[in-house]
């Protein structure tokens, strides 16, 4: 076990406006605490740059990298990897909430297992203080080797965001994210959990990510090569050190559901254009052409019933899955106004 162990908080920015001042007040506290602070400014012309120096100058701990041009998050977070001390980093976004004591108990579950990654779980809000959905974790108090959380990352039970989890600095190297807009986040973390040896789950609902108007997973013009770049690191990693000892199977369900069905999804759930709507239904069909559909089928029938009907049915599924969108956008608008 490891006596003491210390966290470096990362937290890249750009253009956030009044969003810095309930970060800075948020890092203070863990600051207080004696853990390192690496604040990156991605080019921002606000003068979030400006805010941000002025808290680093006047506050020990904390370090700032400022870029005088954008160039996205994905460098973003690997320039404050590069300036960070702590045995563990923990990474948090700008317009995000946690639990005050997130970190302490990160640090207990890593001193009590000496586990290389803790993860707690986390949840999605559309409105400050509303009712959040459950988008990570797991709801048990489990430490796992590194081929069951990689068997878990491939089932989709242990998801890519970076935020709810504290993770050893030597796992993620020098660069260990895609130059991606979007999914550079989930390619970090496969790569730590390729490398680690044990994964420490913590059931408590320690982090809140706020989905917001503008954020990357609300833009309408998806990225659908990034979905495709990051599947491909997965199966990369997978037939390096994972090989040994997992089944073929569960790299057919984690295409079908990490690639196929956002393929067809996700244009159609964010609104994007029809052209765009058609080319990913039309990638998502080739893609499951090299499908061991039984598979699939095995892990998930769920799964399996919605390629099923998105590869069969094409347009009719698109237009009965916007429909089926539009109708549960008016009714979050219409509980948003009670």
């Amino acid at each position: 076990m490891i006596d003491s162990q210390s966290v470096t908080i990362i937290a890249t920015l750009h253009n956030s406006g009044s969003l810095v001042y309930q970060l800075l007040q948020r890092l203070s506290l863990h600051r207080d605490e004696g853990h390192e602070i690496v604040l990156v400014d991605d080019g921002s012309t606000d003068g979030t740059a400006d805010r941000l120096r002025e808290y680093a100058d006047r506050c020990s701990g904390v370090k700032l990298i400022a870029s005088a041009e954008s160039h996205g998050v994905a460098r973003a977070r690997s320039l404050g990897l590069s300036e960070a001390r702590g045995d563990f980093v923990w990474f948090v976004d700008d317009d995000d909430a946690w639990d005050p004591t997130i970190v302490s108990q990160f640090l207990r579950a890593a001193r009590e297992s000496g586990a290389d990654i803790v993860v707690c779980r986390a949840d999605l809000r559309r409105t400050e203080g509303g009712v959040g959905t459950v988008i990570d974790g797991i709801d048990a108090d489990i430490v796992v080797s590194r081929d069951d959380a990689w068997s878990l990352l491939l089932a989709g039970k242990l998801n890519g965001y970076l935020w709810n989890k504290m993770i050893k600095r030597t796992l993620l190297g020098a660069d260990p994210f895609e130059r991606l807009s979007s999914q550079s986040d989930f390619t970090g973390v496969a790569r730590a959990v390729a490398r680690c040896r044990s994964v420490r789950f913590i059931p408590g609902i320690l982090y809140f990510h706020m989905v917001r108007e503008g954020s990357i997973t609300r833009s309408r013009d998806p990225k659908l090569q990034n979905l495709q770049r990051a599947h491909d690191v997965a199966l990369e990693l997978h037939s390096g050190p994972m090989n040994q000892s997992l089944e073929s199977a569960a790299v057919s369900f984690f295409t079908a559901w990490f690639l196929v069905l956002p393929l067809g999804n996700t244009p159609t759930r964010v609104g994007a254009n029809w052209s765009t709507r058609f080319d990913g239904l039309t990638l998502a069909r080739q893609v499951t052409r090299g499908l061991l559909m039984a598979d699939v089928r095995a892990y998930s029938w769920r799964v399996y019933v919605t390629v099923l009907l998105m590869t069969k049915f094409g347009v009719p599924y698109l237009l009965a899955l916007d429909f089926a969108h539009r109708v549960r956008r008016l009714g979050r608008m219409i509980g948003e106004r009670k």
